[in-house]
Formats: C-alpha cells, sequence, structure tokens
C-alpha cells in the first residue's frame, strides 16, 4: 500500500509539473512578448528625448533669433544716429558754422 500511495503521489506531482510548466514555445512566445514590450517602451522614452532635445533647441534658436535681432535693432540705431551727425555736420559746413 505504501509503494502505490507513493506512486499515486508521484504521479499527481507529474501532473501537476505538467500543468504548471511552460513548454519551450510557450516559454519563446512569452520572452518575445516581454521583448516587444521593452522594444515599445524604449522607443516610448527615444521619442520622448527628442521632443525634449527639439524643444530645447527650439528654444535656443528663438532666443539666438531674438538676440541677433536685438543687436540688429542696436546697429540701426546707431547708423541712424551716425547719419544725423554727418548730416547735421554737412549742414554746419554749407552755413559756414
Amino acid at each position: 500500500m505504501k509503494t502505490g500511495t507513493t506512486l499515486l503521489a508521484a504521479a499527481g506531482l507529474l501532473a501537476l509539473g505538467a500543468c504548471t510548466n511552460s513548454t519551450p514555445a510557450e516559454n519563446a512566445s512569452r520572452n518575445i512578448s516581454e521583448a516587444a514590450e521593452n522594444v515599445a517602451e524604449d522607443l516610448h522614452n527615444v521619442a520622448d528625448n527628442a521632443r525634449n532635445e527639439i524643444a530645447a533647441q527650439t528654444e535656443a534658436v528663438r532666443d539666438a533669433a531674438g538676440n541677433a535681432a536685438n543687436v540688429i535693432d542696436e546697429r540701426a540705431g546707431r547708423v541712424r544716429e551716425a547719419t544725423g551727425n554727418s548730416m547735421r555736420d554737412i549742414g554746419n559746413a554749407v552755413n559756414g558754422r
């Protein structure tokens, strides 16, 4: 009887083991699925990083363009001032002053 019980217990454990163990195909399928999820997450992170980098570069370009416009405006003011001074000097020279 003891041997019969042992064999029955062993058969039950084997049956239970067969239910809980995955086949190599199931393991491969699960691994592929997990790898695909990891790739999708990585691509999402790359997209986020690219979006943030583009936003930062866009802001830097915007700042540089604003600075360039300020420099151009300042130099245009200097040209206007120099032109006005030249015109005044020419007028003074014409009038003998």
